[in-house]
């Protein structure tokens, strides 16, 4: 049996080769090896293997990237457009099987034009006549997975067919695409994150954060909600977009009416106060961590400050050099005893011992700033409209 499955698997595996290296001699030869054409293009019935622009399709693709170099449109405006004009996006012009066998995401159940879909013809090499071959691979041939190969693994070779758009116009796009080209840092979070709806719509909305940097140095960082329906084409939803501190304001307003119409008994507060405690202590238990591992870090500089004093007066190392060391690992030293001491004062507040449960209970619920955790478990939706008129509501009723 072993020797079976062995031997299947290397038939298999060499089956995966041979394919594999037929596919590499056509890409080699210049031959668009995808089953179905690119936006703008279709197959020869004449040469295997070889696009022809289409007469339609063709035509769009000029004219965006007429719009994107000659009138300075962005991608947004120029899907917004298309999709005002009800030019069939690619999706359902070229019928491809994936796409018309479900809806899309959009609420109405239709594909539209996207920016996403407007930057991928915009970088798409395909349109100056050239084709650009091993853009994903297999991970194995075991599995239908495959992954993105990097830029430098593709192979391209020019003019293999008839280009749409003119060398001169395609270079102008990539020079104003890589301006703009900006990698997307997800650096920035929010609680009510996937809770927010567009009112007007139903789309989930988008969290977005603006960030500027003010004269004396500070960062002024402001977080709004969009209707991502608005977000990706601005002509299918009219909602306009809302700070994301007017939803925490309605949110927390509607959880504290909620809150205040409790009456808990003795019992029922101490509960909640042991809860709260079992919590504070396994913050409490990370923190003593940390503050071990800044005192074992900050024994190292300690020993690394002796060593390179006593190298100094050994001549060993330049006075110049030990300035250098030393400077350095003061600045370490000094960063690392104001963490620690943050950390020895949050740890001695929270092992106060106040047993007057009953208050520490009703501060805790009367808390401006409710925990992550507790607004992902009572929270179901929040809705939001242009006039910025908000409507919470929530999994539990008190």
């Amino acid at each position: 049996m072993t020797f079976k499955l062995s031997f299947n698997d290397y038939y298999a595996q060499d089956i995966s080769n041979k394919i594999k290296s037929v596919k590499q001699r056509k890409i080699e030869k210049g031959e668009y090896q995808a089953g179905i054409p690119p936006y703008g293009y279709k197959k020869d019935k004449n040469i295997k293997n070889h696009l022809i622009p289409d007469e339609y399709s063709s035509q769009i693709v000029k004219e965006i990237f007429d719009m994107y170099v000659n009138k300075g449109m962005s991608t947004i405006k120029i899907a917004d457009e298309l999709n005002k004009r009800k030019i069939e996006p690619p999706a359902i012009y070229l019928k491809i099987p994936t796409y018309m066998k479900r809806k899309s995401a959009n609420p109405d159940g239709k594909y539209v034009w996207l920016r996403a879909q407007i930057g991928k013809i915009l970088k798409n090499e395909v349109y100056i006549g050239n084709v650009v071959g091993r853009k994903f691979q297999k991970v194995s041939h075991k599995i239908a997975k495959v992954r993105c190969t990097k830029q430098s693994e593709h192979i391209v070779l020019k003019n293999m067919h008839e280009p749409i758009i003119a060398l001169n116009i395609w270079e102008k796009a990539q020079e104003k695409l890589n301006r703009y080209t900006k990698v997307r840092n997800r650096k920035y979070n929010h609680p009510l994150k996937g809770l927010v709806y567009c009112g007007e719509c139903g789309n989930i909305a988008t969290l977005r954060t603006r960030e500027n940097i003010k004269k004396d140095g500070s960062i002024w960082r402001k977080m709004y909600f969009i209707c991502s329906k608005r977000n990706n084409y601005t002509r299918l939803c009219s909602c306009k977009q809302i700070s994301a501190e007017i939803i925490e304001n309605a949110l927390y307003n509607k959880l504290k009416e909620e809150v205040s119409k409790i009456k808990f008994s003795k019992t029922e507060l101490k509960k909640i106060y042991n809860d709260a405690k079992k919590e504070a202590n396994s913050q409490n238990n990370i923190l003593e961590v940390k503050l071990e591992k800044i005192n074992n870090t900050l024994q190292n500089v300690e020993n690394t400050i002796e060593e390179i004093y006593e190298d100094k007066v050994n001549k060993i190392i330049k006075i110049d050099d030990f300035k250098i060391i030393y400077e350095k690992k003061q600045i370490e030293k000094n960063k690392l005893l104001k963490e620690k001491v943050k950390i020895e004062e949050v740890l001695k507040i929270n092992k106060t011992k106040d047993i007057d449960y009953i208050k520490i209970s009703k501060k805790f619920l009367d808390a401006d700033i409710p925990s992550d955790k507790l607004v992902k478990k009572v929270v179901r939706k929040i809705e939001f409209d242009s006039n910025k008129n908000v409507k919470v509501s929530l999994n539990i009723t008190f």
